[in-house]
């Protein structure tokens, strides 16, 4: 019976893959083609018997209602604060598939329909979306290179060598992959410093495929589906190494080391999110796969470390499913952008509106359409419409418009035993390329906002034409930098420094006065701190150690004798530094001169007394 039920899970799974695959030493690109082309009878959309319930305010069903409505709780509160219910598995067991599926819908409208209950909705399975494959490294990625016609140029390039002039990323950058977990001993990962520990959230052990449930191994074991095996009449579909293909293109690898292919960054860091498996993966699964990666607390998972600062997801159902059918995953998007995250979304591989269809259809999000190494939307499977905010390198493994000899895919890492590097095609492959730019723009301005990434995205667009894009792509082609840009600016003048004391020479226990002047091109620069330091603080002692300089670009502090000898003291703005000796005299020779000095006074007064002056 367990068996049976894991299937009637997976059954949903085969939902949203324009599917990635990998040529295989077994299989020729002919055969996987036709793999992918083959009709098959439609995959249910969601989980059978499962229904994501948030309640209001934090409610929950107990007893009687439970009973009345033949459900009991799955699991405890999620992520979001829903409960999934389930229908209990003494009614599951006398239902055929279809009456399952429909007693699911019945429910979701039950539930919806209570005062006490916020939204109900199926637990949608999603599915990752791409295709095909071939062979190796950069000069074939035609999808990096600079934009134009000529000579080592493309028309559907996004300037990145132009780009990496600036900056090669940061390790300071997060980038979330929730996808189908990585191949952390893949020739071009093994040892790479730009991968960070991730989490496998999948909760189901058939989907998981790996004999477990969620674990903080995020290792990808595989996804691969006998025929019938994901729902009845399903076909067979090799593993597709997806996320490590995704991962690769951001920059999970080595770049710049010889082997291989090239990373959008050559300095990130990337984390695998691991939420799809064997047929797909379960909207739960994935939502709190969004929040743990922005930083979110999960029931049950250890917090994470490292949140990421960009989520990718190249995933997402098909067409006839906008993201209002699922407040739950809007709700996660909405916690992952609050925690300042950027989330970019597939656009999807049904050539129809990409609002039909979720995530791509919700807000908050960078939705991406898939266009060919001409620079044109790939209309033979891309999405589009007004949901896209803007277009990027998906390529098309049928055509070869730039006559290489190869197929016009984008070129990534698979598992070794699949080639080691493959061509796919698809939205999937187009997403990682903006999630991959967006930590370039947040490696040199981290302080932007999901927002902010977005309009600079937008604004370095380059346009297209109707004949380009026949139907909406967004803002246009994705530039690394902006068109005819020229070279970032040189850096700002250095800050300069002077000091001065009201007086160099201290008696033991007396004090004076230091000023700084911070200045920047001649003006004085307010709100700069400077940093007071005395080289040997036995001799002098500095406090406060630091102040702020007014709008005179002044900073003072009070510089105090402790003993004989001399030392430096020193102001530093910036960098910028600048000195001043402060001596502290022998202090015997002073009292003998002050004794002296007094010895006169007196004898002078006396004298003075005595001959009767006053």
């Amino acid at each position: 019976m367990k068996r049976l039920w894991m299937k009637a899970i997976a059954v949903g799974i085969m939902v949203f893959m324009s599917a990635a695959v990998s040529y295989s030493q077994e299989r020729t690109p002919e055969d996987v083609q036709r793999l992918m082309e083959q009709k098959a009878p439609p995959a249910p959309l969601f989980v059978p018997g499962e229904v994501i319930v948030r309640m209001k305010p934090a409610l929950r069903l107990r007893g009687a209602d439970l009973s009345r409505l033949g459900v009991q709780e799955k699991e405890s509160v999620t992520s979001g604060g829903e409960i999934i219910y389930r229908i209990s598995p003494n009614i599951r067991t006398t239902m055929s598939r279809a009456q399952l599926l429909d007693r699911t819908l019945q429910l979701v409208r039950q539930f919806a329909a209570r005062p006490d209950v916020e939204y109900a909705q199926p637990n949608y399975i999603l599915r990752i979306s791409d295709k095909t494959p071939n062979d190796p490294r950069y000069p074939e990625q035609w999808h990096y290179f600079s934009n134009g016609a000529g000579a080592g140029q493309s028309p559907g390039g996004i300037n990145l060598p132009k780009a990496w002039d600036a900056s090669t990323g940061s390790s300071a950058v997060v980038v979330a992959v929730v996808d189908t977990g990585i191949l952390p001993n893949h020739p071009d990962i093994q040892g790479s410093p730009n991968v960070v520990p991730g989490y496998d959230m999948i909760s189901d052990a058939f989907i998981s495929n790996d004999g477990g449930g969620r674990d903080s191994d995020s290792t990808d074991p595989g996804d691969a589906a006998a025929a019938g095996e994901c729902y009845p009449g399903s076909p067979a579909l090799p593993d597709s190494w997806h996320g490590t293909h995704v991962a690769g293109t951001i920059g999970a690898g080595h770049t710049n080391n010889g082997i291989g292919v090239a990373g959008i960054n050559w300095n990130v860091k990337v984390q695998a999110v691991r939420v799809l498996g064997k047929c797909g993966g379960t909207t739960a699964d994935i939502n709190d796969g969004i929040r743990w990666a922005a930083g979110l607390s999960v029931p049950g998972v250890p917090a994470n470390p490292t949140p990421a600062k960009v989520i990718n997801m190249s995933l997402g159902t098909p067409p006839g499913n906008p993201c209002s059918m699922s407040p739950s995953t809007q709700s996660a998007i909405n916690d992952a952008i609050a925690m300042g995250a950027t989330v970019v979304v597939a656009a999807g591989n049904d050539a129809t509106d990409a609002s039909q269809v979720f995530p791509a259809s919700c807000n908050n999000v960078i939705t991406v359409a898939a266009g060919d190494a001409r620079g044109y939307l790939a209309t033979r499977y891309s999405n589009y419409g007004s949901t896209v905010e803007i277009m990027a390198p998906g390529g098309d493994v049928r055509r070869d418009d730039n006559g290489d000899g190869r197929p016009d895919g984008v070129l990534s890492l698979v598992h070794p035993n699949a080639g080691t590097y493959a061509y796919y095609n698809g939205t999937s492959m187009a997403a990682p390329h903006v999630a991959g730019v967006a930590a370039l723009i947040l490696a040199q301005q981290p302080s932007l906002v999901s927002s902010q990434v977005l309009a600079h995205l937008q604004a370095n667009a380059l346009p297209r034409t109707a004949a380009q894009c026949p139907q909406p792509c967004g803002a246009g082609l994705l530039s690394a930098v902006a068109p005819g840009a020229p070279p970032p600016p040189p850096p700002p003048p250095s800050l300069a420094v002077s000091l001065r004391l009201d007086s160099s020479d201290l008696q033991t226990g007396e004090s004076t006065t230091a000023k700084a002047i911070v200045t920047q091109n001649g003006a004085p620069v307010a709100g700069k701190s400077v940093a007071f330091n005395t080289g040997n603080a036995g001799v002098a002692s500095v406090a406060p150690a630091a102040a702020v300089t007014d709008a005179n670009g002044q900073a003072q502090t009070s510089v105090k004798g402790e003993s004989k000898g001399e030392t430096t003291l020193s102001a530093t703005a910036n960098g910028a530094t600048a000195n001043a000796p402060v001596r502290v005299p022998d202090l015997s020779l002073t009292a003998v001169v002050f004794i002296a000095a007094l010895a006169v006074i007196i004898v002078i007064k006396r004298n003075r007394k005595n001959s009767g002056q006053v």
